[in-house]
């Protein structure tokens, strides 16, 4: 008996060591923008250059007067109408061709492919002008989005609600990282100038925060690597644990048995 309960003790403590060793992930590893000092002002980030309009982008274009009847023929739509979903606001916006270039009632084709926001308002100002006077031209993006895919806990794609979204707000979105995610190698790849281009991004490292890529852009794409290294009380469940030590019983209650 006193040879089987020695025994047990071995083979529970070895799965003890290979279990908090494998728990051994630094918190280095593990904490964002580690060792960042508290109290301190750092320099704003870098904000990337503004966004370029692309093919099969979506355009809200509103035309606003004095009289919103003498606009009224340069609008889809009433301006003193509600549309709060993205399905209805897209009825009323204007979908980039594969050339590059929107067409408005009574303006004509204008290519906007290429152009930022401002410039594609300036643009069309111009054309409305030989029309009417007193008038101003609203611009906005309804396709304004981000992607995040990987090792997080509720991936997917998410509408920007504001001008600027930094990479921690879209890991917020998601979720924030799963017990697997890899901190250290993440993934952005961005579109600019038909490029597609990655860049890896380190979440531990203090200095991300003066980044040009903390901010992002539209139809950025976040991707989370896996790191097998992760483990804890999420990543192996006690039912597996249970599982692992029963199996463990049964095998030295097996060899106690058979050398009797």
């Amino acid at each position: 008996m006193r040879n089987l309960r020695n025994s047990l003790l071995v083979v529970v403590g070895i799965f003890m060591l290979l279990f908090s060793t494998s728990c051994s992930t630094s918190l280095k590893d593990l904490t964002y923008l580690n060792e960042i000092e508290t109290g301190k002002s750092y320099l704003e980030a870098e904000v990337p250059a503004a966004y370029k309009i692309r093919t099969n982008d979506n355009l809200y274009i509103q035309v606003i007067g004095d009289d919103p009847n003498v606009t009224a023929f340069l609008n889809l739509s009433s301006i003193d109408k509600n549309y709060s979903t993205e399905t209805a606001i897209e009825l009323v916006s204007y979908v980039v061709s594969e050339e590059g270039v929107i067409d408005v009632p009574f303006i004509g084709k204008v290519k906007v492919e290429g152009l930022t926001l401002s410039e594609v308002k300036e643009r069309l100002q111009e054309r409305v002008d030989e029309h009417l006077t007193k008038t101003s031209v609203i611009v906005k993006m309804v396709n304004r989005s981000i992607t995040v895919l990987g090792e997080v806990n509720k991936p997917g794609q998410f509408r920007m609600l504001r001008n600027r979204v930094n990479i921690f707000e879209a890991l917020g979105y998601a979720g924030d990282l799963t017990d697997h995610g890899n901190r250290k190698t993440v993934k952005l790849i961005r579109e600019v100038e038909g490029k597609r281009t990655v860049i890896a991004l380190d979440l531990t490292d203090k200095n991300l925060i003066t980044s040009p890529y903390y901010h992002l852009l539209p139809n950025d794409l976040i991707y989370i690597e896996p790191d097998r290294k992760v483990w804890g009380a999420k990543t192996l469940p006690f039912a597996t644990l249970f599982t692992v030590i029963s199996t463990l019983f049964s095998g030295v209650l097996l060899v106690h048995n058979l050398t009797k």
